[in-house]
């Protein structure tokens, strides 16, 4: 009997019903409950593993696009990559278990997301709540030694910021008062030193006044000339490369303060300024990569040539940070990999590599396609969008990142579907029935073919 009930509860849950909500909710809520076994494991990891085996018994489990199926072939290659070169070069039990735990979870968490949450906007959002408390408790109840030091760049600008995106998005008609909430969240993660969260806030506010620029000038359709997309993408382009001169003038002024003053006089005191210096990992997996490119070094790679290399050559270009830079790789000789692709790169190889630059592309593709299509989640979306393309070149891939980086990639699958009018009549109904999105009209529709 206690069987049949959670049996029928699971089945319930995972159909469009009220269950269903409070499960999508739980899924990232429940990551403040965490475990230390070999790694850190969360409460929502072992519920996405229920689910994910439920989904398969059940015969539920979805992948109904090309661009679903080719994320979950592309991580299996990367999976299959990671477990080859493990065995070629005999990794610890403690390194390679890890190292394909989180592979695995990256598409068991994908399936499931894709599953609950594709082409239903309504609980895009709910998800996004559920990840906004989950990280807040997260927070308050198990901060790591980064949050203690630093309690809003790595423990609350990130719920806060995602919270704004999401009230952003909740309603149609909003219009520029999501670009003013956009801005302000990214002034105050700036000035509290959060940068690349501040920097990304703006660009993505930036990006939403262009795409309703290009609405206008389309007529609310996709036909546009080809110079007005060109031009509407240079401006992108260099309105966020506008933001790094306003932040060095300000932090460079005393705006934000000593400490801020300090850091950014460090950073950027190399050749190469800022971008490389407050991203210094890249002086030690570049060699690594080079060293190895095909078959990479193995999961949780450890290496001390490759740290002192970073620092030998962080030195050598002029930054006065070498000896404070990456202290997690000086303390446990990990090979420096800031960045999702050369994070893979370095410990799957080239496979590793394959799978988050189409993921790269995929973003930026999309990032493209957005402004057609009158999308109430249109903030959120691009909001995900802008930090996926940032966290794929300049941030590691962390335990949080498993229950986010799916959630990213599915929600800007709904939003490729709907911007291209090529949604599954499944996910379209579901859409159209939750009153969440200000599609088209027909006339539209066929005139764009």
């Amino acid at each position: 009997m206690a069987s049949q009930t959670s049996t029928f509860s699971l089945h319930a849950a995972t159909s469009d019903s009220r269950s269903g909500d409070i499960l999508v909710f739980a899924l990232p809520f429940l990551q403040f409950v965490q475990f230390n076994i070999i790694g850190v494991l969360f409460a929502s990891d072992l519920l996405f593993i229920v689910t994910f085996c439920f989904l398969i018994l059940s015969g539920k489990i979805r992948s109904t696009t090309p661009l679903s199926r080719r994320f979950i072939h592309l991580c299996g290659f990367w999976l299959a990559s990671q477990c080859f070169t493990d065995v070629v070069l005999r990794s610890d039990f403690t390194d390679y278990s890890r190292g394909w735990s989180k592979i695995l979870f990256t598409v068991v968490n994908f399936c499931v997301l894709y599953t609950l949450l594709y082409g239903r906007p309504r609980r895009l959002l709910l998800y996004g709540w559920g990840l906004v408390a989950g990280l807040a408790l997260t927070f308050l109840f198990s901060p790591d030694w980064h949050a203690i030091d630093y309690p809003w760049k790595f423990g609350m600008a990130y719920p806060t910021t995602l919270a704004v995106f999401l009230l952003a998005s909740c309603r149609k008609g909003l219009g520029y008062a999501a670009v003013t909430m956009g801005v302000m969240i990214g002034v105050i993660n700036i000035a509290e030193g959060a940068r690349s969260r501040g920097g990304v806030c703006l660009a993505t506010a930036f990006y939403l006044v262009i795409t309703a620029i290009l609405r206008r000038l389309g007529g609310g359709t996709i036909r546009l000339k080809t110079k007005w997309i060109l031009a509407a993408a240079a401006s992108l382009v260099l309105g966020c490369a506008g933001i790094i001169p306003i932040y060095e003038y300000a932090t460079s002024s005393g705006i934000l303060g000593a400490d801020a003053k300090d850091e950014l006089e460090m950073q950027s005191s190399g050749q190469f300024g800022l971008l490389l210096g407050g991203r210094s990992a890249i002086f030690g997996s570049f060699p690594a990569i080079y060293d190895s490119p095909f078959i990479g070094h193995g999961s949780w790679a450890r290496d001390p040539t490759y740290v002192l290399m970073q620092l030998a050559l962080m030195a050598q270009v002029g930054y006065e940070n070498a000896d404070t830079a990456d202290e997690d790789a000086k303390n446990d000789y990990l090979i420096p990999a800031h960045s999702y692709i050369f994070g893979a790169w370095v410990e799957a190889g080239i496979i590793g590599a394959l799978f988050w630059g189409w993921v790269l592309l995929f973003t930026l593709r999309t990032l493209w396609l957005f402004y057609p299509a009158r999308i109430v989640i249109t903030p959120l979306a691009s909001f995900g969008a802008f930090t996926l393309a940032w966290d794929l070149v300049f941030s590691p891939y962390g335990a949080e990142a498993r229950l986010v980086t799916p959630y990213y990639v599915v929600m800007m699958m709904t939003c490729w579907q709907m911007a291209g009018h090529k949604m599954s009549n499944s996910a379209a109904g579901i859409a159209k029935k939750e009153l969440i999105l200000d599609l088209p009209s027909d006339h539209s529709a066929e005139s764009n073919g």
